[in-house]
């Protein structure tokens, strides 16, 4: 409704206002005309349009003898209260905020500046048999997407704001009755209780979900991919979208994550088991190819056939130091290669980094500073890594294989065995949003998939 305050607080609310924003370059103070009655409009030009939010007032608000509909305002207008604190937060919004004679006020929805980008293919994921749409930096649109592809009166969005410096907008989505109620109260409270930190980063959301500092796997999802939300939603998880990122988050993440995608619902039966075996075991190669090729060459050479063991020792003849140097020497040049692809520009960044590769694997084992058989384990392990469902689960495999290859180099097999005992109660011990990391399902029983 129309608000009228004290002409003097008025004019104090105004001045403050000024004096509080005065160090912001983009906010403005206007005399405006809306159907011939004056105002005086406060706003940041860098969030508002001014030109067309006004000519949309003049079409809505002006009647036959071009005098103002005072009623029609509340078309565009926002409840709030007349403090300076609100006052201060709605410009900040983007806002628009009218101060007319005899103590007059209201704060208007405007047409915003064009500040956010089309909906585009997605640009980290490479979707199959699946839409090419994916996320935009606009909060709004990426809901809109979510509910174009499933429309439900099941589906509940939440919408508030977190931090207290710097407000951050987030929307919660969930399927209600396929969410389990007790991830989504746990997903609540904690928004509740931490809803005065900021956020600002994807660790940032972590930390107010009260999820672990320090894990070797993500306890979420991530994607840019409206579609592979929507499944999320479907399997029972909560999405979370944070305004001004292009990416979903869906939490919990489950260990069957590790090996399996949403969007691997859209191939026949037979073949997302195919694919799926596939991805499992390149996660056991990944993790335990280059720890294997140090016991089986240096600790326990035994475990082989003698025909076998002659041939690896041979492969390493004239390396001057141990099969651990070697092979974190190897480790360390392709864990550069890998980042080197990913900064690089796209346009060089394969062909720079494909050809170096090549010619320093070749330069490499021909000075006789690694066997050709490590530089066979190495790629296939790092292969093998890349076939996991995300860059986030990979870079986790990335990182355990040195607990692995340093365990094994020491206890021999006895120690890769150790290790990956060790990674199983690892993953056992894990909880989040109120569900084990090792269940099958986040709905509770086995998927529908």
């Amino acid at each position: 409704m129309l608000q009228y305050l004290d002409q003097d607080y008025a004019q104090s609310l105004e001045s403050e206002l000024q004096e509080r924003l005065h160090q912001r370059a983009d906010f403005l103070c206007k005399h405006v005309v809306i159907a011939g009655e004056k105002f005086k409009a406060y706003y940041l030009r860098t969030l508002v349009n001014l030109p067309v939010t006004l000519s949309i007032l003049n079409q809505i608000v002006m009647d036959k003898n071009n005098d103002l509909k005072w009623d029609a305002l509340h078309s565009m207008e926002v409840d709030a209260s007349g403090s300076l604190n609100a006052l201060f937060d709605y410009v900040l919004k983007g806002k628009l905020i009218l101060f007319g004679q005899e103590g007059f006020f209201a704060i208007i929805e405007p047409e915003g500046a064009e500040l956010s980008r089309a909906v585009m293919s997605p640009n980290s994921e490479n979707p199959l048999q699946s839409a090419f749409d994916a996320f935009t930096e606009d909060l709004d649109t990426n809901i809109g997407l979510i509910q174009k592809k499933m429309i439900s009166d099941q589906l509940v969005i939440e919408t508030r704001s977190v931090g207290n410096r710097a407000l951050k907008k987030i929307a919660m989505v969930y399927l209600k009755g396929t969410t389990l109620p007790e991830v989504i109260e746990s997903v609540k409270k904690k928004l509740d209780e931490n809803a005065h930190l900021e956020l600002s980063t994807v660790r940032d959301l972590t930390r107010i979900l009260g999820h672990p500092k320090l894990t070797l796997i993500p306890t979420y999802i991530s994607s840019e991919l409206p579609e592979e939300t929507v499944q999320n939603l479907l399997n029972g998880k909560v999405v979370i979208l944070m305004d001004q990122f292009s990416f979903a988050f869906a939490f919990p993440a489950i260990v069957s994550d590790l090996w399996s995608t949403t969007l691997d619902v859209q191939y026949p039966l037979l073949f997302q088991v195919f694919l799926r075996a596939i991805r499992g075991a390149s996660l056991l190669l990944s993790v335990t190819l280059p720890g294997l090729y140090v016991v089986l060459n240096s600790v326990n050479p035994e475990l082989l056939r003698i025909q076998l063991a002659i041939t690896v020792a041979k492969s390493r003849e004239g390396v001057p130091y141990p099969s651990l140097i070697e092979a974190l020497l190897v480790l360390l040049l392709l864990e550069m290669i890998i980042e080197a692809t990913i900064r690089l520009p796209k346009n060089i960044g394969p062909t720079i980094t494909m050809i170096g590769g090549i010619l320093l694997g070749q330069a490499i084992v021909q000075a006789k500073l690694v066997s050709n058989l490590l530089i066979i384990i190495l790629v296939a392990s790092a292969i093998s890594n890349f076939a996991l469902t995300s860059y986030m689960n990979a870079v986790g495999v990335r990182l355990y294989k040195y607990v692995v290859l340093v365990v094994s180099s020491i206890f021999g097999i006895w120690g890769l065995e150790a290790a990956l005992v060790w990674v199983i109660l690892y993953f056992a011990s894990l909880t989040t949003c109120a569900v084990p990391y090792l269940s099958w399902s986040v709905k509770g029983r086995m998927a529908d998939e």
